[in-house]
This record gives structure tokens, C-alpha cells and sequence, in this order.
């Protein structure tokens, strides 16, 4: 009773962190399958009814726990972007090296990215989350691609077309990261994804160029 009393105390931003938090440990614990309110509630300190007044069920509680996550990877992203500079490869360089940052490269961050994307198929609530969430994030780079092809005067380039791209790129760095981090070095990491903007640079940004 004494933790639920002081869970009832916090503020509704330390609530949420309290329950994303335990959200996060049991899905590394038991995955999401195995994962029930129940044993949220009981990592959470915290009873079932407190979970059922602010969630219909588990789906939404994971869905809610990856809208927290990833807007903290956003808002880590557009403050790098925004810190950068005007150039689009300045901007570039600051998005690649806060996504192979410490921060991003955080274990427990990883683990939790493998255990929502293999949750974001089995229920809507987290697959609206998803949509969301890359939705942004594939926003942030459409921006910078756009700025780009703005500076090289591509003409019909296909930011979103090529933001798909950059974001698979990324995505698949950060998979393998997440299973190897002996495979390669964040350093590497940011070259591979400067090498795939060096290409459209090169003559790449045709491939993306819309009729």
C-alpha cells in the first residue's frame, strides 16, 4: 500500500515514466506475449485497478510505452537537427551522430526497439504507434532530403520516396546493433550513412526523381 500511496503522489509525468519503466522491464523479461497487466502492475508497485483507470489493456499500455520512448528519440533528433546549422549535410552529420549517440545505442533502448517491433503486428493500438512514430521520423528526414535536393536544384526528387530509404538504412544499423554491437563501431555507423548520402550526391538522387 505504501508504494501504491506514493505512486498516487507523484505527478502524472513520473506516473507515466514509473509505468513505461515497468512496461520495459517486463518486456525484456517475458516478451510481449508473456507479458500481462498483472505483472506490470506487480513491477509497477501499483494495483490493477490503478492500470484499468488509465488503460483499457495491455495493447495500449505497450503502445503508449513506445509513443514515450520514441518521442524522446525525437526530440533528441530535432534538437541535434536544429543545432546544426542551415546546410542540409550539416544537418545530416548532426542526425547521423545522434543516432549512433550513446543515448541511442543505450542496451536497454535497443532491446526495448526489438520488443515493439515485434509487438507492432499483433495489436492496432501499437501498430497506430508505429505509424506514428515513423511517421516523424521519417518527417525529420524528408526535411533534411528536401533542403538537399533544394541546394543541389534536384528537380521532382522524391524526399519521401528517399526518406524510406535512409530510414530502412538505419533501421537495419540499429537491428544489428541491437542483436551485435561488436559488428561495428557508432563511428562506422555514421560513414555508412554518410556514404549513402555521398551517393545521391553522385548521381544516386536520379533513382529517387518522380516521372
Amino acid at each position: 500500500m505504501a508504494e501504491q500511496a506514493h505512486f498516487l503522489r507523484m505527478d502524472p509525468e513520473s506516473r507515466k515514466a514509473n509505468l513505461v519503466a515497468a512496461t520495459l522491464t517486463c518486456l525484456k523479461k517475458y516478451g510481449f506475449v508473456g507479458t500481462s497487466i498483472r505483472k506490470i502492475c506487480a513491477e509497477a508497485g501499483v494495483s490493477v485497478g490503478l492500470i484499468s483507470h488509465h488503460y483499457a489493456g495491455k495493447d495500449e499500455l505497450v503502445a503508449d510505452a513506445y509513443l514515450h520512448i520514441t518521442g524522446q528519440v525525437m526530440s533528441l533528433l530535432r534538437e541535434a537537427v536544429a543545432n546544426a546549422g542551415e546546410g542540409a549535410r550539416q544537418q545530416f552529420s548532426a542526425f547521423f551522430e545522434a543516432s549512433f549517440s550513446p543515448r541511442m545505442l543505450d542496451p536497454q533502448l535497443l532491446e526495448a526497439w526489438l520488443a515493439f517491433w515485434g509487438a507492432v503486428k499483433t495489436a492496432d493500438a501499437i501498430n497506430r504507434a508505429h505509424d506514428h512514430s515513423y511517421g516523424e521520423y521519417r518527417t525529420i528526414m524528408g526535411e533534411a532530403l528536401r533542403l538537399l535536393a533544394q541546394e543541389e536544384g534536384w528537380e521532382a526528387f522524391d524526399s519521401g520516396l528517399a526518406s524510406i530509404g535512409l530510414s530502412a538504412l538505419l533501421d537495419g544499423l540499429w537491428l544489428e546493433a541491437g542483436l551485435n554491437p561488436e559488428t561495428f563501431t557508432p563511428a562506422q555507423g555514421v560513414q555508412i550513412c554518410e556514404a549513402w548520402v555521398d551517393g545521391l550526391q553522385m548521381g544516386g538522387y536520379r533513382r529517387f526523381v518522380v516521372g
